[in-house]
């Protein structure tokens, strides 16, 4: 997985976000798990590193509604903060970040 980089937006500049709606939430957290879905042991190691339990899965059917229940806050509300909060945490995402930042001080 390649991340590109991406140009910041100075803090005067930025706007408030419009919370996102229910379908958004899970369209993100499932979007995660889709893009690693072409390398299964990537995704199982990132299961692994999210406390996600593959093992009480009855059937792959279950992994979209189960991994949404891992992100539940509640009705219709899921914790996209803790969802991305992962995602940048990840050892491979997290070794990307951390070279762009690299690449941002030298310039």
């Amino acid at each position: 997985m390649k991340l590109e980089k991406t140009e910041r937006i100075p803090s005067e500049q930025q706007t408030t976000f419009a919370p996102l709606t229910t379908e958004a939430q899970k369209s993100i957290i499932l979007g995660i798990m889709l893009d690693m879905a072409d390398d299964v042991d990537n995704l199982f190691n990132y299961f692994k590193h999210i406390g996600f339990d593959v093992s009480v899965l009855r059937n792959h059917k279950d992994l979209p509604n189960a991994l949404l229940g891992h992100y539940r806050l509640g009705q219709g509300s899921y914790d996209i903060d803790r969802a991305t909060m992962d995602l940048a945490t990840w050892p491979p995402i997290a070794r990307r970040i951390f070279e762009l930042q690299q690449e941002e001080a030298k310039s």
